[in-house]
């Protein structure tokens, strides 16, 4: 039985969440539990895989690193079955529900204590294993996406921030209490990030039907009986592969965390590359579809850079704050966890700032690649500025920073996630051709799968903190370099745009 209450008209002009429809509210909602919970995960987990046993896991640093990154690349490979699922199978809103169960799970193992090292290492295998499989794919850009008309950029742009500002709210709380919370006891700050990942899935269950009509309910493009056969014979043939091949490196002794994580590269380079030659031949693409995809092409390019310098700030970042600065404030000891919420509440500062120059100043009708660019300058201004503490002015090996340095640093990026994250996530919509909307998110979101490979190679490379702060100027230099191709093509870019 169907309990569609709105028409899809309705929805588009329903003005009832501060002059959006009322789905967006619980979409922001779903935005805060997800960054309540990733929080608490973030603040706790490279450090909790790092801590000697039994208070950790006892991995060395750069294992640590790697694994975080490695996560990262898996999860957003594998966006792309997550988005298919959603399409082609559930449906967006069952795809929001169920993927949140499954992250529940993942993070309440972690709250777990083992009982052993081997114990603990295998229980963390098995989250991140979970954790790399997002069922929800990109259904909450689409779905937020599909509740606006196509030109209707300035409320879409608006919409976006009100969800980056959902999750810097979320961002203040859970990492400061649960970083510190995880001096004492991480199992604790692991609970709580489950509870979050179930509030998320309540959240859509409870008014998918009021809020968001027949969007989401079911799939946009359902499996034929035909295509449903074709996809249980592939999937097990590779499910039978990728057995196999476990289970030869596993008799050959060669199944170890570099195999995996060797893997995982490989395919973060090739995966999102076949996804875009497949998305860009899809048959019923017009011609001005395609002339917007070129368009979505350089800002892709320009993402997989900012996708890497995000990567740095859960794993290297997190390792500097650990080893590299004087986090004593007053005589008491702030966990390294819990300094990444000044960077949320100047995140949370920013946000209304920019909501209202989008919405009521001239500044809504700044060139997109205008708004783009200049966010990748102020990241590159911030990784600029870490170098200066950690290769300029030196130190040594042991030596501790002021964390006036990173208070600067998170300045930059909290000014930088109100240029690059929302207007990424609205041009995208925006330039998504009709019933590609979540596969195009998917295809953006790709762009963190690469970030992360390119990390984990730099991590097989620069290990320690110590090494690790030699990448801060290499990413600061990419940054600028990419920013200013995107001004000089500005032009050419724009009119792919509003073809």
């Amino acid at each position: 039985m169907k309990h569609i209450e709105s028409t899809i008209e309705e929805v588009r002009d329903d003005t009832r969440f501060f002059g959006h429809p009322r789905g967006v509210g619980t979409l922001a909602l779903g935005n805060f539990c997800n960054s309540a919970a990733w929080g608490a995960f973030y603040a706790l987990m490279i450090y909790y895989l790092y801590t000697p046993f039994s208070q950790g896991l006892g991995f060395s640093q750069g294992d640590a690193a790697l694994m975080i990154a490695g996560m990262g690349a898996a999860n957003g490979l594998l966006n792309i079955v997550g988005s298919w699922l959603s399409d082609r199978v559930l449906g967006m809103r069952k795809a929001l529900v169920l993927g949140n169960l499954l992250k529940a799970l993942a993070f309440f193992i972690l709250a777990i204590p083992a009982t052993s090292q081997m114990i603990g290492q295998t229980m963390a295998y098995i989250s991140l294993v979970l954790l790399s499989m997002p069922i929800m794919g990109m259904s909450n850009a689409s779905l937020t996406g599909q509740m606006y008309r196509k030109d209707d950029a300035r409320r879409r742009d608006a919409a976006f921030t009100i969800h980056q500002f959902a999750n810097t709210v979320a961002g203040i709380i859970t990492p400061v209490v649960v970083a510190q919370i995880g001096l004492k006891n991480f199992h604790i700050g692991f609970a709580v990030a489950g509870v979050f990942a179930l509030l998320y899935g309540a959240s859509i269950f409870f008014t998918q039907y009021k809020f968001f009509g027949p969007l989401g309910e079911a799939p946009i493009k359902p499996l034929s009986k035909e295509e449903s056969r074709r996809v249980l014979k592939w999937g097990g043939i590779v499910a039978a592969v990728v057995a196999a091949a476990i289970a030869v490196l596993v008799i050959s002794g060669h199944f170890n965390l570099n195999s995996v994580i060797n893997a995982v590269t490989t395919f973060a380079f090739i995966v999102p590359l076949c996804f875009l030659v497949n998305l860009f031949n899809k048959k019923d693409l017009t011609k001005r579809d395609h002339t917007h995809l070129r368009a979505f092409l350089w800002f892709f390019m320009a993402q997989i850079v900012m996708a890497l310098s995000g990567t740095l700030l859960t794993s290297a970042i997190a390792i500097f704050l650990d080893k590299k600065v004087d986090r004593v404030v007053f005589g008491f000891t702030i966990a390294p966890g819990s300094v990444q919420v000044i960077y949320t509440v100047m995140d949370l500062i920013a946000g209304p700032v920019f909501i209202f120059l989008w919405t009521k100043t001239r500044a809504g009708k700044i060139r997109t690649t205008y708004k783009y660019s200049a966010g990748l300058l102020v990241t590159a201004l911030a990784f600029f500025t870490l170098t200066i503490p950690a290769l300029i002015l030196g130190g040594g090996t042991g030596a501790r920073y002021s964390l006036w340095w990173v208070l600067v640093y998170y300045f930059f990026m909290a000014l930088s996630d109100q240029l690059v994250g929302p207007i990424g996530s609205s041009l995208v919509s925006g330039l998504s051709p009709d019933s590609y909307e979540t596969q195009l998110q998917t295809a953006w979101n790709q762009t963190a799968a690469i970030g992360n490979a390119i990390a984990i190679i730099f991590f097989k490379f620069f290990q320690t903190a110590d090494q690790q702060v030699y990448l801060f100027p290499i990413v600061a230099g990419a940054l600028v370099v990419v920013s200013l191709i995107l001004v000089v093509f500005s032009r050419r870019i724009e009119g792919e745009m509003k073809a």
